[in-house]
């Protein structure tokens, strides 16, 4: 596919009349057959523009919003998530590489065939092949074409002139190898319910019969509180047990994954719920909200799954089986104050990337890397959102002298009774500038084995030095009140 494909509309004028109006071709393509033919790729070319990528290639509209891909150019396709997360290459454009190549624009079959029988159509593919002696060709043969039919689906004409010319022009027809039943009944969530085929099984604490046991995922294998009568099946609601460990893939790839504080977003593909941390450090997550996991993804939380070592945490339990608010944990109350701070459009402070709100997450596991992650993450929400500039013209408005290389915190401080501190961020930055996944010295250790030492476990260190942050945020706030 090397030549652009004629307009399909042009504006058009007549200056006798001084009007203007669109002329559209009704059969683009040539041919008198396909006049109610959708063309599906558009070839243009930036006129005038030389450059490599002057000559692209567009998808219709209509089939780039039914598969609702968008172009990729690092991607070289017309791309959308999958059920993972990771790119779906829905048109993939292979590009010549060098003059005389082509261009090759292919589609996944499976969107394609779906479009073709939701539209009832069949998708028409082109030739035309032209072999010739440049040298001595001067026209085309007077004699008829020869028409050749081999198939309903594909039939073409021809002409040979012996030695010198030919050419084929023709047609394939191209229909759905499924039926409709088929490409219908395998839309992903068409309205019957759970369409997986594989489901995952875990330990679980069955409520309902009270007992430890293997429960599945399927919708069959569980019932609600409403759907009692005549079996004995566990509640959707029983929670399985893993060891924390299982967060570390999402906490590792802030592209793909956003990790909250109770819920995990692959992005454009699943969304896992109401996932908590009970009192002897595991995960636990309701069987209902593992059954929106992909199989895959499932059976990656199965090789985390273990007994329970103690109760679902109080939290959850207060919230979700007592239906009664609970109170917020330190991060969330930081996170609630930031997320004001960010709405109210300060002149002292500003959230410095997007995200960073979501981003930032209590470390669940012995990982000094993710202790350490947790807090690059605050100090990026918080310190690094502080203007300089503004607090240092504050500072001159209140005859406060201050140093040209002192930094934010130290800028803040003076703007402070002397008794106010700001300990609890010195720590968040502290750590941050000290301790990484690179920094393997005397100080990052003594650091991580005082956060122990002092504790017990990372998490429990990182939620003390929030809830110290809490009161030095509302602190901060104050002389930039005043007038």
């Amino acid at each position: 596919m090397t030549h652009q494909n004629p307009l399909q509309a042009m504006p058009t004028g007549e200056g006798k009349r001084g009007s203007v109006w669109i002329e559209r071709a009704d059969h683009p393509s040539g041919s008198q057959l396909l006049k109610r033919a959708q063309q599906l790729v558009f070839a243009r070319h930036f006129e005038g523009l030389n450059e490599q990528n002057a000559l692209y290639y567009e998808i219709r509209q209509e089939y780039s919003h039914l598969t609702n891909i968008y172009w990729r150019p690092e991607q070289h396709a017309y791309s959308r998530f999958d059920e993972n997360g990771d790119f779906d290459h829905v048109v993939s454009i292979t590009p010549e590489k060098k003059k005389g190549d082509v261009t090759l624009v292919s589609f996944k079959r499976e969107p394609l065939e779906l479009y073709l029988a939701a539209s009832n159509s069949a998708l028409i593919r082109m030739f035309h092949f032209e072999l010739l002696r440049r040298e001595n060709f001067t026209d085309w043969p007077q004699e008829p074409e020869n028409v050749i039919r081999e198939t309903n689906n594909f039939f073409y004409r021809q002409k040979i002139d012996p030695g010198e010319a030919a050419y084929t022009r023709g047609i394939q027809i191209i229909r759905p190898r499924r039926s409709k039943v088929e490409i219908f009944s395998s839309l992903k969530g068409s309205g019957s319910g759970d369409k997986r085929e594989k489901h995952a099984e875990f330990v679980a604490y069955d409520w309902r019969n009270q007992c430890i046991a293997n429960i599945s995922t399927d919708p069959s294998a569980t019932t609600n509180y409403f759907q009692t009568q005549d079996n004995s099946l566990p509640f959707e609601l029983s929670p399985a047990f893993f060891r924390p460990d299982v967060l570390l893939k999402y906490k590792g790839d802030s592209d793909k994954y956003t990790v909250e504080q109770r819920a995990i977003h692959c992005r454009g593909a699943w969304t896992l719920r109401d996932y908590d941390v009970n009192e002897a450090g595991q995960m636990h997550v309701y069987i209902r909200d593992l059954r929106d996991l992909p199989y895959q993804e499932q059976v990656y939380w199965q090789s985390y799954n273990e007994e329970p070592k103690t109760d679902i945490s109080e939290r959850a339990f207060v919230n979700h089986f007592k239906g009664e608010p609970c109170e917020p944990d330190p991060l969330e109350n930081v996170l609630f104050i930031m997320r004001r701070w960010a709405e109210s459009d300060l002149a002292w402070w500003k959230l410095r990337e997007e995200g960073l709100l979501e981003r930032v997450n209590t470390p669940r596991t012995s990982s000094r890397d993710e202790w350490a992650g947790a807090f690059k993450g605050l100090s990026k929400l918080i310190i690094e959102g502080f203007q300089v500039k503004t607090i240092r013209k504050k500072l001159e408005a209140m005859n406060i002298a201050f140093e040209e290389d002192e930094k934010s915190l130290t800028l803040i401080g003076k703007l402070l009774d002397d008794k106010q501190r700001l300990d609890g961020l010195k720590e968040v930055q502290l750590i941050r500038s000290k301790v990484d996944a690179h920094s393997r010295g005397n100080t990052a250790s003594d650091l991580a084995n005082k956060a122990l030492q002092e504790h017990g476990t990372y998490s429990a260190h990182f939620e003390n030095v929030c809830r110290a942050v809490i009161g030095e945020l509302k602190l901060i706030e104050q002389p930039f009140r005043e007038n």
